[in-house]
């Protein structure tokens, strides 16, 4: 299958006893955690949206699908639910929660609003490579907004994909960006060739979102597809 990526926008989602029953008992607890309701309110739907799209995947009932970590804290299926091979990633900020789900290769995604740009930028001399910085710097003023987002969603999406979060230094690797394309460069001591990637950013409304999806001996393709609740 393509690598396919649900969205979902929260206010399009309507709680309900049956949303809250594919949750389990960690879950529910996570969730009745969090004072701002809006916050309360996306984490029940990124919930329901991972759970249903991969109990559909599998034939099974969404609730009762189980999950580890990894030492770094990535979320996975468990291997006693695992029929078939998935890989998936979340990813949700104000306004949008996504899901990205392959059976062939490991993925990761992020996404963030347009707006957080001038907080991005205050924070570019700490979170950017050098290479990343001087490409930034030397883009007119005006544009150089939108690539800070498309720099971090890109550079979360990597992380994400490896599955080591930020124990990846994010100056330890650098998004050049070419005419056809993104490419990957990465210092030898983080073990890992940025040819075997392949990166891709969206503009989605008021929000950016960025793919990453291992492999290099393919031409990668993202179907995006609205997550509709029926519950």
């Amino acid at each position: 299958m393509a690598t396919r990526l649900w969205w979902i926008r929260p206010e399009n989602f309507q709680a309900s006893p049956a949303a809250l029953a594919l949750l389990n008992t960690e879950e529910r607890q996570q969730h009745l955690r969090f004072i701002p309701p809006a916050k309360r309110h996306e984490f029940l739907v990124t919930r329901v949206l991972v759970r249903s799209v991969l109990g559909k995947m599998l034939g099974m009932a969404p609730e009762a699908l189980t999950f580890v970590r990894n030492e770094w804290g990535r979320p996975a299926l468990a291997p006693e639910v695992m029929t078939s091979p998935i890989h998936f990633n979340i990813s949700h900020t104000e306004g949008l929660v996504i899901c990205l789900v392959s059976t062939e290769n490991e993925i990761g995604v992020d996404t963030e609003l347009f707006s957080r740009a001038p907080k991005l930028l205050a924070l570019a001399p700490t979170v950017f490579a050098p290479k990343e910085l001087s490409e930034l710097a030397a883009l007119p003023t005006g544009d150089q907004a939108e690539r800070a987002v498309i720099l971090w969603t890109l550079k979360e999406s990597y992380i994400k994909a490896r599955g080591m979060g930020l124990a990846l230094p994010l100056d330890g690797f650098a998004f050049r960006f070419e005419a056809d394309r993104v490419r990957l460069e990465v210092e030898p001591a983080l073990g890992d060739d940025g040819a075997g990637w392949q990166f891709q950013w969206l503009k989605f409304g008021a929000h950016c979102i960025s793919t990453a999806i291992a492999g290099s001996n393919f031409e990668a393709v993202v179907d995006y597809r609205e997550f509709c609740w029926a519950g």
